[in-house]
């Protein structure tokens, strides 16, 4: 069936792009997605291939106003859609390992975990992005791994999710500007953590910066901390310490530990080191290179 829509459509059919905007997507039995361009589809077409395929946006005809605007802007690119917005504004990216079984219950749980005025798209069956308008809250990061073990737990799989930044200025071009960016990130997070659940852009973005980064910049960091490489308990004290904003009691609590062990292992890694992680400049310089260390 492929290798004659392959066929008839040419050029016009696509297995990867990066305009993916300019295509209807579809994926087959076998879980291989393709596109045809739009411009290329009559609506008879449209409907024929829907019937055939899953389409990955088949769920645009159940999306109310809001939802269509916000479509248009991120996954259209119409800069000229007005949106009558008030700062702030956050995108929490989602992405799926498989797509679930009943997507109405889905789209269901998934709008029931947030308030009213979060915007639920779906760019296909898989992945999407819930907009927050109005309310921000700086607290969630804790809740939402509780909202994805909990979701893959009742639809079987497996889920991730990316809290954006605070978007201060609605305007058009700066609101798809932070999505292509967000988006582009999160995806290169999840390849270099698989393992993580729930993403934040402070941790996501020196990730990204390491991947795009040089094998020079990546190993000169990795040797700051040489001398202690092989002592895991240390390398998890100064982690966390260091996550603890310097905080050697806040630090000793997470670890189980009273605070003046931490702080002998703190004075041992300045020791060998010769790093002054006490210091700001020092605690940025260890932080870059234990994440160059773990990104290797």
């Amino acid at each position: 069936m492929n290798a004659k829509l392959a066929e008839l459509y040419g050029n016009d059919y696509v297995l990867t792009s990066e305009q993916p905007n300019l295509f209807y997507w579809y994926r087959t039995t076998d879980g291989e997605e393709f596109g045809i361009r739009k411009t290329r589809l009559t609506a008879r077409e449209k409907d024929l291939l829907n019937a055939i395929f899953p389409s990955l946006r088949l769920i645009d005809n159940q999306m109310n106003g809001v939802q269509k605007k916000w479509a248009s802007l991120l996954f259209e690119d119409d800069l000229s859609v007005e949106l009558n917005l008030k700062p702030p504004i956050r995108y929490i990216h989602f992405y799926l390992k498989e797509a679930p079984t009943d997507l109405s219950d889905f789209i269901e749980a998934m709008t029931g975990l947030f308030s009213e005025e979060t915007v639920l798209l779906f760019e296909n069956d898989r992945k999407g992005v819930l907009v927050q308008t109005n309310e921000v809250d700086e607290q969630i990061v804790q809740e939402l791994e509780q909202t994805a073990a909990a979701l893959t737990a009742d639809f079987f799989t497996g889920m991730s999710l990316f809290v954006g930044q605070t978007i201060r200025h609605s305007d058009n071009n700066q609101l798809k500007r932070v999505y292509k960016a967000e988006k582009k990130w999160f995806s290169t997070g999840r390849d270099l953590m698989p393992s993580q659940m729930v993403f934040t852009h402070q941790e996501i973005v020196p990730a990204v910066l390491f991947h795009e980064a040089s094998e020079e910049t990546i190993d000169y960091l990795g040797k700051l901390i040489e001398p202690v490489q092989l002592d895991a308990e240390l390398l998890k004290s100064i982690r966390i310490y260091l996550e603890s904003n310097l905080n050697i009691t806040l630090a000793a609590k997470q670890l189980y530990v009273h605070r003046n062990s931490l702080q002998y292992r703190v004075d041992k890694f300045i020791e060998k080191t010769g790093i002054d992680v006490k210091s700001f400049q020092g605690a940025v310089m260890v932080y870059l290179s234990l994440l160059a260390m773990e990104l290797r």
